[in-house]
């Protein structure tokens, strides 16, 4: 087991090395990071049943104390993480062998993809936190790699800037909570946080827990690394990447906080201060991005800004202590932005036929519009949903946990609903029945789903965290939201229309990156041999005469 342990990150770092030094045909290339990442996704499979059935496994060097001092170790929540990076890394290196077929910079994508998945895999089983900070930092260099492929073309420059920017603050973040801790306690054993976290508790720096400084340190990463306001704009920026480093960003890289925190969990959940700004950006940053998303016409600039939302949901999920639900949002985005993304190129196509579908009659469509139908299919069905499959199956949340649950669940299902009633061609009741179906569906899945994720990861993250943000706190702030959206959409009179007007025009200026362009570097002219050309003298036009 210590073997495979070692050979599911190593196996892409190893080929990444070989073609690095190599340099074969951009096809054997291509070819041998598939393999590579095949046989460490089932590699990882292994990895997860073996600790499903025995237990958590380790291939570690310990000290006399039997502490680690460098390793490997992975429980329920890591091979889970495993096998989500290593899947996701096949993915996508499949469909790159196909989609940069030709392009003179595929070699480069391969090789940093593949350091990319592997740095990602020990993030999520390093036995230390010195480990994880290692492997933490060497995905930010792959990843400003992956996002400036397109260098010198100036959109990538920039975005690979801003990148570096986000991710230097967010490493320091990482290196200084890791220094910390070493001084206080020495090198977090991620075997044992929890008794890292209590010793790091009974610490001070002046009047502060040591235990609070390093938990908001390691928020600050996480922040930078999942692209949470104030430090999102890297993100959007990415535009400029391809679809295969727009598909691994998304689906691999960009849930890092939730890693992070993750992985840490009980010296995050020590801290009250740690928990409350972690709920604070998550908030702010999933509003602002849902409503510019909303606004975003373009297929990637939407899908961009929808994950900036989903990461800042995920980060309020922490806040409230929701560890396993935040994990499971964690699998559930990774995989359906890794589709969306890689299937993007079809939505034209898709759109286009959706346009030649026959269109409804009169009455079919006033009875889908009409505000009664929409606010009962859109809203109070899936909040009836919620609250009745919470009822049937217990999924063991905290009461926080489930207001949010219910509230964001809801809106999404219900978002979803309103779409399929006005994008579908059926007649109004069967669409009705369809969309009240598809909530029903869609809500006990997920609730279901929820419950046996939680069942299966059992005690590994804590459960009943009292520095977490309480219900009370979670029903206010939802509830401020919830008026002041109420407010600008129906503030009645011209004032109103100005409000609306000015709110539109800002997250449409939000969701524009405006940089500057980069100068291109001036390109020698090579010698020529030839002689220089010289200006033809004015043709004169022979006549009958001067033949004569």
């Amino acid at each position: 087991m210590s073997g495979l342990l070692i050979a599911v990150p190593a196996l892409p770092l190893i080929v990444a090395l070989v073609i690095g030094m190599a340099r074969p045909a951009p096809r054997t290339a291509s070819r041998a990071t598939v393999a590579a990442s095949g046989l460490a996704a089932l590699g990882a499979i292994v990895v997860l049943i073996v600790v499903a059935v025995d237990g958590p496994a380790d291939a570690v060097i310990t000290d006399g104390d039997g502490v680690a001092v460098a390793g490997l170790a992975v429980d329920r929540v890591g091979a889970i993480l495993l096998l989500l990076t290593s899947g996701v890394g096949l993915v996508v290196q499949s469909f790159a062998a196909r989609s940069l077929l030709g392009d003179p910079r595929a070699i480069r994508f391969h090789v940093a993809a593949a350091v990319l998945a592997s740095a990602a895999s020990l993030v999520a089983i390093t036995a230390t936190a010195s480990g994880l900070l290692v492997a933490w930092i060497v995905t930010s260099v792959a990843l400003a790699v992956l996002i400036g492929l397109k260098a010198p073309w100036w959109p990538a420059v920039s975005a690979r800037r801003l990148a570096v920017r986000s991710f230097v603050l967010g490493d320091l973040a990482l290196l200084a909570a890791v220094v910390v801790s070493v001084v206080a306690v020495g090198d977090i054993d991620m075997r044992s946080v929890g008794r890292s976290a209590a010793e790091l508790d009974a610490e001070s720096i002046g009047s502060v827990s040591v235990v609070s400084v390093v938990a908001v340190l390691l928020v600050i990463a996480g922040v930078a690394r999942s692209a949470l306001v104030p430090i999102h704009r890297w993100l959007p920026a990415t535009l400029a990447a391809p679809t295969p480093v727009s598909a691994l960003l998304h689906a691999g890289v960009i849930n890092g906080a939730g890693v992070l925190l993750i992985r840490f969990s009980p010296v995050f959940g020590s801290s009250s201060a740690a928990m409350a700004i972690a709920f604070a950006l998550g908030i702010v940053t999933a509003l602002i991005a849902t409503a510019v998303m909303l606004v975003r016409t373009d297929v990637k600039g939407g899908l961009v800004w929808s994950t900036s939302g989903q990461m800042g949901f995920m980060v309020v999920q922490l806040g409230v202590g929701a560890f396993a639900a935040a994990l499971f949002h964690i699998v559930g985005h990774a995989l359906y932005k890794a589709a969306m993304f890689l299937g993007a190129g079809g939505a034209i196509s898709a759109h286009a036929r959706q346009g030649q579908r026959p269109h409804l009659g009169a009455r079919d469509t006033a009875v889908l519009s009409a505000p009664a139908t929409r606010l009962i299919v859109g809203l109070l069905l899936p909040v009836a949903a919620f609250v009745l499959a919470l009822a049937l199956i217990d999924p063991h949340l905290t009461a926080a946990a489930t207001i949010l649950i219910v509230v964001f669940g809801a809106l999404s299902v219900g978002r979803a609903a309103n779409g399929w009633m006005s994008s579908t061609p059926f007649g109004a009741a069967r669409t009705i029945a369809t969309a009240v179906g598809g909530v029903v569906i869609a809500t006990f899945a997920y609730v279901g789903g929820l419950t046996v994720f939680e069942t299966f990861i059992g005690d590994e993250v804590p459960y009943d965290v009292p520095a977490a943000v309480g219900p009370v706190w979670v029903a206010a702030v939802l509830a401020v939201i919830a008026g002041g959206i109420l407010a600008v959409v129906f503030a009645p009179g011209e004032r109103g229309d100005t409000v609306r007007r000015s709110v539109y025009a800002w997250l449409l200026s939000t969701g524009t990156q405006v940089r500057r362009p980069v100068p291109e570097p001036a390109v020698p002219r090579r010698p020529s041999h030839r002689p220089a050309a010289t200006t033809p003298a004015p043709t004169e036009f022979a006549t009958a005469g001067d033949l004569a």
